[in-house]
């Protein structure tokens, strides 16, 4: 038996008659389901996005900006291929 509730959602008007219009009966429940786990996903994300930009502000105001390592990582890369080329 699946693990089911039934519930009672209120539409406005016009979104339910586009339902009816759109989705065959016997469809509609699976695809309103659909939806809101859609939804429900989003929400998820969007609050672990949230999370993260606070844990973000939370370091920078604990261990302020730190140094771009761009250049640092292309002279290391740089020194490596001069190292690799002068070997053949």
């Amino acid at each position: 038996m699946n693990d089911t509730v039934r519930v009672t959602l209120v539409f406005p008007r016009t979104l339910w008659e586009e339902i009816r219009r759109l989705i065959p009966p016997g469809e509609r429940s699976r695809v309103i389901a659909q939806a809101a786990e859609r939804e429900i996903r989003l929400r998820q994300r969007m609050e672990s996005v949230e999370r993260l930009r606070s844990l973000q502000q939370e370091l920078r105001a604990r261990y302020g900006q730190l140094p771009d390592s761009s250049e640092d990582i292309r002279r290391m890369r740089e020194e490596r291929d001069a190292e690799l080329t002068g070997m053949r």
